[in-house]
């Protein structure tokens, strides 16, 4: 089998000594070391900061005498605390740069965000928006982590328009983010559900209206419908820096338990198409992630990869929710009640048989294996 991927590297930092104090708020970081007296403290860097990492550990340590550790290749996603790897070297505190998503922190250990400083053209921004929308009576604009250095400049530009962080919630129903992460719309759009959602570019300085793709929607019905059809269920840990990933990962074993199907829970790191070659016994994959992470838009993968709230839909015939990458949005404890009528599968058109075995249901009471085990079937422990 021959697996081939292409990697897309976007522009690498190169920040001048001069401007490395007013980029990475060396000062702020400082202080908030200074005052919390932290010993041992991780500087989390996605890889296009990587070229300044050094640089900044240089400053910090001049400035509070004390070695600081580079976390170069997080465990997971790069926009959320790797609180895995600082456990390493049972780190005080982690400073994480760059890009974050707004996914609830664990809160494992303290951490400070420091997010980039991306140019913004406010004049361009002005005249973008009074060009129809300043009309609009209930118009907010929303900004992302890398233009919240410019936050207080807007304000001043358009006095009359609310402006908010993208890291606060927001009910607002005619909204504009400033900044052109699409998959960061996308999951503002699912998760806070706007009527109208615009996005203003700053790179081509251009207001454009967002409209979520309706084929992410409608694949739901085909992983639901792949999720009902399998026997065999492996859920990956895919965070262990969103809050309530146990929480999510037990909600999930309930629902897959419930069932009657078998499950395993993996964990892997960063899954790739040849780590989860390996388990060959697999019908689906269920991944518990920050909501950033693209491995559910991939279709490189042999086995299907869905998410918690497929999960929910397709064993939980009570289950009322609407779909988000932000399994928070949807996580609940509510009773599970599966389906017990037999019906045909709209994939293979098979008759699909739900009376429950429960000499298929299994529990795992010690609470010390990676993954369940059953007959015939190597577990990882």
């Amino acid at each position: 089998v021959s697996l081939e991927k292409e990697i897309t590297i976007g522009k690498l930092a190169d920040t001048s000594v001069d401007e490395i104090d007013y980029v990475y708020d060396i000062k702020k970081c400082t202080e908030w070391v200074r005052k919390h007296n932290f010993q041992k403290v991780c500087l989390q860097f996605p890889d296009h900061l990587l070229p300044d990492s050094s640089n900044v550990a240089k400053r910090l340590k001049l400035e509070l005498q004390q070695t600081f550790y580079i976390l170069g290749d997080t465990a997971y996603e790069s926009c959320c605390i790797d609180y895995i790897t600082a456990a390493h070297i049972n780190a005080d505190a982690i400073i994480h740069y760059g890009p974050v998503c707004f996914s609830q922190a664990a809160d494992e250990i303290p951490y400070l965000n420091v997010f980039e400083k991306l140019d913004l053209n406010i004049s361009a921004l002005m005249k973008s928006i009074q060009a129809g929308l300043i009309t609009h009576p209930g118009i907010t604009l929303v900004v992302d982590t890398a233009y919240l250095s410019h936050l207080d400049l807007i304000r001043e530009a358009l006095p009359q328009i609310k402006v908010h962080s993208i890291l606060e919630k927001n009910s607002d129903k005619f909204v504009v983010i400033i900044g052109n992460n699409l998959r960061k719309v996308l999951n503002y759009k699912l998760s806070f559900r706007p009527s109208k959602l615009y996005y203003y570019d700053p790179t081509k300085e251009t207001l454009i209206n967002y409209e979520c793709d309706p084929k992410i929607l409608k694949r739901r019905y085909f992983l639901i419908e792949k999720i009902k059809d399998s026997k065999t269920i492996g859920i990956i840990i895919g965070t262990v820096a969103v809050k309530n990933y146990l929480e999510v990962l037990e909600r999930v074993k309930k629902l897959v338990q419930t069932a009657g199907k078998k499950y395993y829970v993996i964990s892997i790191g960063k899954p790739t198409v040849a780590k989860l070659a390996n388990f060959a016994e697999m019908d689906v994959y269920v991944v518990v992630s920050c909501a950033m992470n693209e491995i559910y838009d991939s279709r490189e993968f042999y086995k299907p990869i869905v998410t918690p709230y497929d999960v929910e839909v397709a064993l939980n015939v009570s289950a009322e929710c609407e779909f988000t990458y932000n399994y928070n949005d949807y996580l609940t404890d509510s009773e599970i009640i599966p389906n017990t009528e037999n019906d045909v599968s709209l994939i293979t058109g098979g008759l699909r048989l739900n009376t429950l075995d429960e000499s298929e249901m299994f529990v795992n009471d010690t609470g010390k294996d990676v993954a369940v085990r059953s007959e015939g079937v190597v577990a990882i422990n």
